[in-house]
């Protein structure tokens, strides 16, 4: 029999464990609470259900008419996230420029105040006037408000203000500039000589501070645009002409800056932003239009191209010379700019991309080689440009258009003609006599003489060639003397052109001689016609060190053109 007392038994020390661990279970020490809990539901179960979507706009059945069998559910956009397309546009009108066609401008979708203290403070402080006398106070914000100013700032702000507004622009830090432009986007617009007034307040201000600050380009260009898109205005190209490059350059619609220069400079004005930024072929980096001959670059090319706008465009009328198909962009009015939100639009603008469509800067290209390629010629340069993508209405409106401008035959003017000639140049004339076999033969005879005193002088070495000099008069004579001439030397073709036309360096060394028969006996040779010969070198100079070709056909001889003669003679290694 067990001794109860014995706590080592193992019944009494499983008891002694569970007294342990209930010390420290709290819970058992807390009054029992009753728990009710909720009879468990039956879980119906799933069944497939099939659903019609109903087209976009249809009305939606009523709980009615939807059947167990067949729910159809409709497409719902809710309020606050309405689709773009269907916004209703507080504004929408048609600016009668080429480029910009319709112009949308739609009420904000959401609700801000954030910037309503300053929107009121903005229309009080327009109307004070300035203190007698101010310092310049530094003001440094990336965001400035009037609230951030202390008496000092705000005095300062009021004088420089007045000045700005009568035309002086005092040095003042790039806060305030920012802070008037704020200023002069949320002030009330009563009528439209108002909405002009400010616009050229914010475009002279620009103007005349951006180049002690240069991050104004980067806002300044949207922010204008904006404002005049919101208030039927145009660019103020009579402001902004000095700075019209760079304007475009940053801007994000192009075209609005692009119809400021048709409005302002006209054709001509347009025509040279198109060729600066709508053109893949940069005119003023050919070696041709330097020097002398850069003024008659400068002054045609622009005026040729602005004549062919109207084709470009299809106006009067006509069809256009590219078919450009409208596009549509949407912006956030003023963005990065403290707008409250009574002034704050969302601006859908229709309209025709010159800056974005790449057929029209190929088109470009070719207009501008196919009048580098008239100015050549009238510059007695006989190298061309190739032309892939002109159509032949404005190939044959560019002649039109250049044909009076050609100077004299010749490249010379009737002024030129009429000055005395150099008295070097008649060193060059051939001398007058009239033909004579006889003097063919004494001429040939002397040469071969000077032969064989050369020879005679030089010696008679390893590497030389035999020949017989022909008798001059019919009388009998001896065996003709022997002569020995040096045999040529061929130097080693190692330039990359040489190596790109193998073979075919003969052809350009007969081309160089101006010899036809040899030509057409290389062709022969390797069983080729002497027009296909050329073409393939005129390829492979046009991609390898030339770039350009080098051969053209004259008389039924192909010849090096001059201009390229001696750079394919060092290049070639050819005498």
């Amino acid at each position: 029999m067990s001794d109860p007392k014995n706590t080592k038994s193992p019944n009494n020390q499983n008891q002694r464990n569970r007294e342990l661990d209930d010390f420290w279970d709290v819970e058992r020490l807390l009054p029992e609470k009753s728990v009710r809990r909720p009879a468990p539901r039956p879980r119906p179960t799933p069944t497939a259900v099939e659903v019609e979507l109903a087209p976009r706009g249809a009305s939606a059945p009523s709980p009615a008419q939807v059947s167990p069998s067949a729910l159809s559910a409709t497409h719902y956009v809710p309020p606050h996230t309405a689709d773009e397309a269907d916004e209703p546009a507080c504004d929408e009108y048609e600016p009668r420029t080429p480029l910009l066609h319709r112009v949308r401008v739609i009420a904000w979708r959401s609700n801000y105040r954030y910037f309503d203290q300053f929107s009121e403070d903005a229309g009080r402080i327009a109307a004070m006037q300035p203190p007698d006398e101010a310092r310049r106070e530094p003001f440094f914000s990336y965001f400035p408000q009037y609230a951030q100013m202390n008496r000092r700032q705000l005095d300062w702000y009021l004088v420089w203000r007045d000045h700005v507004r009568h035309g002086n622009y005092p040095n003042t830090d790039y806060a305030y500039v920012l802070l008037y432009m704020f200023e002069l986007m949320n002030l009330p617009v009563e009528d439209a000589a108002q909405a002009v007034g400010r616009r050229d307040l914010m475009a002279r201000t620009w103007i005349a501070y951006r180049g002690v600050h240069r991050q104004l380009d980067h806002y300044m260009c949207e922010w204008l645009c904006d404002y005049c898109l919101v208030h039927h205005l145009p660019a103020p190209y009579a402001i902004l002409a000095p700075a019209l490059d760079d304007i475009v350059e940053v801007s994000r619609l192009k075209e609005f800056y692009l119809t400021a220069a048709m409005n302002g400079e006209g054709a001509l004005g347009t025509a040279r932003l198109l060729l600066t930024h709508c053109c893949q072929y940069d005119y003023r980096k050919s070696k041709f239009a330097a020097g002398e001959h850069r003024e008659l670059f400068d002054s045609t090319i622009p005026a040729a191209v602005s004549a062919m706008i109207p084709l470009l465009l299809g106006e009067e009328g006509r069809k256009p010379a590219i078919t450009m198909l409208p596009s549509t962009t949407t912006r956030d009015a003023f963005m990065g700019a403290l707008c409250s939100y009574r002034n704050k639009r969302k601006i859908e603008v229709t309209y025709t991309s010159f800056s974005r469509s790449h057929e029209l800067r190929f088109l470009m290209g070719d207009m501008v080689k196919h009048i580098e390629n008239r100015l050549r010629s009238w510059i007695g340069v006989r190298s061309r440009l190739s032309t892939m993508s002109l159509p032949i209405e404005l190939r044959d409106a560019l002649d039109a258009y250049l044909a009076p401008l050609a100077p004299a035959r010749g490249g010379m003017s009737a002024s030129h003609k009429n000055e005395p000639r150099p008295a070097y140049e008649a060193l060059y004339d051939l001398p007058k006599g009239e033909l004579s076999l006889g003097g063919a033969d004494a001429i040939e005879a002397a040469s071969w003489e000077t032969t064989r005193i050369l020879t005679e002088a030089f010696g008679s070495e390893e590497g030389t060639v035999t020949c017989t000099a022909p008798v001059a008069d019919s009388t009998p004579t001896p065996e003709p003397e022997p002569v020995t001439v040096p045999a040529p030397v061929t130097k080693p073709h190692k330039s990359p052109l040489a190596d790109a036309l193998g073979e075919l360096v003969e052809f350009v060394g007969l081309a160089l001689a101006g010899d036809g028969a040899g030509q057409r006996s290389f062709a022969a040779r390797i069983r080729k016609m002497p027009d296909a010969i050329a073409d393939a070198i005129n390829t492979i100079t046009a991609e390898v060190e030339i770039y350009d070709m080098i051969l053209e056909e004259d008389g039924g001889v192909y010849r090096v053109i001059e201009d390229y003669r001696d750079q394919v003679i060092a290049l070639i290694g050819a005498e």
